[in-house]
């Protein structure tokens, strides 16, 4: 039992950390968006990273159209992406695609 319990805070713990690492690599426009959010105290105070990913994606996909043209703005996120991928050095993208082709 106490081993479920030392594992549970260490989960705990790491959840924390991640919510740490995801606010510092986002940039201050998101920053902004997300300390924007009705329930942004509440998910903060808690260090809720689940939350955070979840309004991170719900941003990044929806562009603030409240679920509208939701195919669209992914579809235009996947090509950013692999414009992206294009446009830098193989060995520091991490796509699948670059990935396997370092092997």
């Amino acid at each position: 039992m106490s081993d479920y319990l030392k594992s549970e805070k260490v989960l705990k713990g790491n959840l924390q950390n991640l919510y740490t690492v995801v606010m510092s690599l986002c940039d201050a426009e998101e920053k902004n968006q997300v300390k924007a959010l009705e329930g942004y105290k509440e998910f903060n105070k808690k260090l809720d990273s689940m939350m955070l990913l979840k309004e991170i994606k719900k941003i990044v996909y929806t562009s603030g159209s409240d679920n509208l043209h939701v195919k669209h703005n992914k579809a235009m996120v996947h090509i950013s992406f692999m414009d992206l991928c294009k446009t830098s050095e193989t060995s520091t993208c991490l796509c699948k695609r670059c990935v396997m082709s370092w092997n």
